[in-house]
């Protein structure tokens, strides 16, 4: 019988999808996305929700058909040629150098709220970073209990400007705005912006061997998190295009629109329990996903064996070192990695096309789990989702490329080089082997 102790459950999963996706970027991009299309946002928003979700079809359909220890890096190793896998191993970590923003905006946010804190801002910063890896020691379970209470007071802070909102009512100026406002570009524009703040249920793909029963309560975490945010992106968008006016969305902020509409006390709990939370719960998500799929390609040879090593209970602690150092030295120094984050954009979308076109040969390769999969569905529906998936990921890297400068574009050009390159080099130095799809394979 499976050890359940300890072991995340459906409810926990929730809370690190949700967590996982409202963060600083709904905060900070919900009012340009309103100066895109005006009161029509909270459609957008939607759109934006179910767009990411399509882009994912592959990766939700795999968690129900596998129990994979090495994540979404197993999957994609489980489908790509070895020069692929190669390449998404190192994607994994070039993904995480954002981590040191999050703790600086957290940082941010308390000075405002607290003056005096504000001189020691960059200090703030790396205490609530290291706080943070600290709470990954403690295994999982404990995270997801920390994540469970800032998860409930953010769903509260964000309930409570929503009810506000509702109950105030919209202003006579904005309610003349149209829906629509900026045409059907600027709609589309909204939701192809939109759609970066919609990511991350998916974390919790990367958690499957922490999870209690991972091929029911995986793909239903990731689904029934998207649900929930779209519900809260799509009311916070409803509330906030009915009382800010169309031409003043360029300059108006969430934090502006909640101090109009809810009493000082309050403004300052959805400061606490929206902004600083929905920042906390993000940054702890991310932490809590990034070990599975970068240990795995360490096991596979892909990187240094050494980041493999864990203790006697488990934890792998030169890879949550390595990524604690590089969240904690650029907050130090005052220097960001967020760019090169950017620069993943090209090689990302190459994996994620590839990974699509050879999805479909997935339940003829493995048909015994295609049958027990949880989500039963005809194969020729599944063949629609992964056409609808593959417009849905074209539609959202077309427009981030119509976003990238020529750093941007160069950068992304120079990494995707480098990672073909490396993943070549490694695979015939004949020191790569797929250890972490090595139990699946048996089974065919």
């Amino acid at each position: 019988m499976e050890q359940t102790k300890g072991k995340l459950k459906l409810f926990d999963l929730i809370s690190i999808g949700v967590g996982s996706v409202v963060g600083a970027g709904i905060f900070s991009m919900l009012m340009s996305g309103m100066a895109m299309t005006g009161r029509s946002i909270a459609l957008a928003l939607v759109g934006a929700m179910l767009i990411t979700l399509l882009q994912q079809v592959r990766s939700i359909f795999m968690s129900s058909m596998f129990a994979l220890d090495g994540g979404m890096y197993a999957q994609q190793a489980l489908i790509l040629p070895p020069v692929f896998t190669g390449m998404t191993a190192v994607v994994f970590v070039f993904s995480n150098f954002s981590f040191s923003v999050f703790g600086i905006s957290i940082a941010q946010y308390l000075s405002q709220l607290i003056p005096a804190l504000a001189p020691f801002q960059r200090i703030l910063g790396v205490v609530i970073l290291t706080a943070f890896f600290l709470v990954t020691i403690k295994g999982t379970g404990f995270l997801a209990k920390i994540q469970n209470v800032l998860a409930v007071c953010m769903y509260a802070a964000l309930a409570l400007f929503i009810v506000f909102g509702l109950i105030k009512g919209g202003t006579a100026e904005a309610a003349a705005t149209p829906y629509f406002a900026g045409g059907p570009m600027g709609f589309l524009m909204a939701i192809a912006i939109m759609s970066f703040t919609c990511n991350g249920a998916t974390n919790v793909i990367n958690l499957s061997a922490d999870t209690h029963n991972p091929k029911r309560n995986i793909p239903l975490g990731v689904l029934i998190s998207a649900g929930i945010c779209a519900l809260i992106y799509f009311l916070l968008g409803y509330v906030a295009s009915s009382v800010v006016p169309f031409a003043q969305a360029g300059s108006a902020t969430l934090g502006s629109v909640a101090q109009q509409i809810m009493p000082g006390a309050l403004y300052i709990f959805f400061v606490v329990g929206g902004a600083i939370f929905a920042l906390a719960t993000s940054l702890l998500g991310g932490i809590a996903a990034i070990s599975a799929p970068i240990v795995a390609g360490a096991e596979d040879g892909w990187l240094p064996k050494a980041w493999a090593k864990r203790t006697k209970n488990g934890y792998p602690w030169v890879v949550m070192l390595v990524m604690y150092l590089i969240a904690v030295v650029p907050a130090a120094l005052n220097f960001s990695l967020d760019t090169i984050v950017s620069f993943i954009l090209v090689p990302g979308m190459i994996l994620n096309v590839v990974t699509i076109c050879l999805s479909f040969k997935l339940p003829k390769n493995y048909p015994d789990s295609w049958a027990k999969c949880n989500l039963r569905c005809p194969y020729w529906l599944y063949c629609v989702l992964l056409v609808l998936s593959m417009i849905a990921s074209l539609v959202t890297a077309v427009f981030s490329l119509l976003g990238l400068d020529l750093i941007g574009l160069l950068g992304n050009l120079l990494l995707t080089a480098f990672l073909f390159g490396f993943s070549f080099w490694r695979v015939k130095s004949g020191k790569v082997q797929l250890h972490s799809i090595e139990s699946v394979k048996a089974e065919t």
